[in-house]
């Protein structure tokens, strides 16, 4: 039956689990916001976190090892006779030289003739106009006097995996003057640490960037051997899994997960939000069943109470579970719209809801955003169930045990007839019907 919607609770609680794929937790929230998109709603019940997942998709954090990656070891190819060939063709001004402006008076032509040129080199990719930049460049300015030494004051040296004393040197990257580079290394936020080996692998630095901490990481990373490092920046890409629910007014509006505000400044061009839709659901904030649950004890009792409603429901509310939406272009973003529709069987209260995505083409300046965006239906449908009297079953056994008899009679006459009719001597019966021998 359809009806006016009569939910007497004014919340929504919206149950959700999504693998962002490019985008690290700590540049990820998850908002509310509504319908007009300007105004942010109150959540008044979260209950959600946020794991990393690796590049081939799985979660790891505090209470999930690590997927550690099979590194390869880097082969050795004379890389001192390399050094030494690019530091003579290009100069050593060049080769230690930052490249923090295309106006410096060098000619920065090889971002790989730089790497091939150190044993090691440290590079901070930054944009000027990124806040988390400027608070770090007096930091980074004290941590390159250090490592380099200045004045009568001593370089500093790292021992490397055969316990060989190697220098490090620190390099600035402006991704606004060269952006052509920064978007071939898959530079994507701002600032990004990497230290290069001079074959050209590379690691990444993401812990606090304090002097001591960043120290203490180098005199690690330069005795690793092959584990830790990479020659491809998808090596390091790492995404961010969603899970939890939110209890939001009853109104119209949109769940977001929303890239930006972290301690990165995001590159525009390179934020992608592709994603893969593990669970999305609505329910009832006030069905104590699964509201104080754990996430995933209360996936499973939503899919318990689901069994109540017939199969054209529950193949509706859950309709985009272990679905994935990937963009293929730059400025692109996945918007999503659903019509949400309560359904009662009962006692349970669960929501259907149509879903329909769409690809929004941004502007160059805004930062993608996935977006879920979601309107209640004014009715809701209601489930009900029939019951059949015993003495209705008896009914229908007699007319079903009446119909068979009657049928298996006129067979059987039927097959006589024609046996009949098939043997010679056989004498015609009054009204068509055959009688052989004895039989009446």
């Amino acid at each position: 039956m359809m009806a006016l919607d009569k939910t007497g609770s004014g919340l929504l609680q919206i149950n959700f689990d999504v693998d962002v794929h490019d985008i690290e937790c700590r540049n990820l929230q998850v908002v509310v916001f509504s319908q007009s998109g300007k105004e942010r709603l109150d959540v008044l019940g979260e209950d959600f976190w946020l794991r990393s997942i690796d590049a081939a998709g799985k979660t790891f954090g505090v209470w999930i090892k690590p997927q550690e990656y099979q590194w390869q070891e880097p082969e050795e190819d004379g890389h001192d006779k390399v050094m030494q060939k690019v530091r003579q063709e290009d100069g050593a001004e060049e080769i230690d030289a930052d490249w923090s402006s295309s106006h410096d008076g060098f000619k920065h032509k090889s971002f790989e003739h730089v790497i091939q040129g150190h044993d090691f080199t440290f590079i901070n990719f930054f944009a000027g106009w990124c806040s988390h930049c400027q608070k770090f460049a007096p930091e980074w300015d004290q941590i390159a006097e250090k490592v380099h030494g200045k004045g009568d004051a001593p370089g500093m040296k790292f021992r490397d995996k055969d316990g060989i004393e190697r220098p490090i040197r620190l390099i600035k990257l402006n991704c606004v003057d060269f952006k052509e580079t920064c978007a071939e290394k898959g530079i994507d936020a701002y600032p990004t640490l990497r230290l290069y080996k001079a074959d050209g692998s590379f690691t990444v630095y993401d812990g606090r960037r304090g002097e001591a901490e960043i120290i203490r990481w180098l005199e690690k990373m330069a005795k690793m051997r092959g584990y830790g490092w990479g020659k491809h920046h998808e090596t390091f890409e790492r995404g961010c899994n969603a899970r939890g629910r939110l209890q939001v007014p009853r109104v119209p509006g949109h769940l977001e997960l929303m890239a930006g505000g972290g301690d990165q400044n995001l590159n525009p061009r390179m934020t992608n939000v592709s994603h893969t839709i593990k669970h999305l659901s609505f329910s009832d904030a006030q069905d104590d069943a699964y509201s104080r649950k754990t996430p995933l004890l209360a996936a499973r009792l939503l899919q318990q109470g689901w069994k109540r409603f017939p199969g054209d429901v529950t193949r509706n509310l859950a309709p985009l579970d272990g679905r994935k939406f990937v963009t293929s272009g730059f400025h692109q973003a996945y918007i999503h719209d659903l019509k949400v529709v309560s359904t009662v069987a009962g006692t349970v209260t669960t929501y259907q809801f149509q879903h329909l995505a769409r690809i929004s083409k941004l502007p160059e300046a805004a930062i993608p955003q996935a977006q879920f965006h979601y309107d209640l239906e004014p009715f809701s449908i209601e489930v009900k169930t029939d019951e059949k009297r015993w003495y209705d079953f008896g009914t229908s056994l007699c007319a079903v045990l009446g119909g068979a008899f009657v049928v298996f009679r006129l067979a059987s006459r039927l097959s006589l007839h024609l046996s009949a009719s098939l043997k010679p001597g056989a004498k015609a019966q009054r009204g068509g019907a055959m009688s052989i021998g004895q039989f009446e």
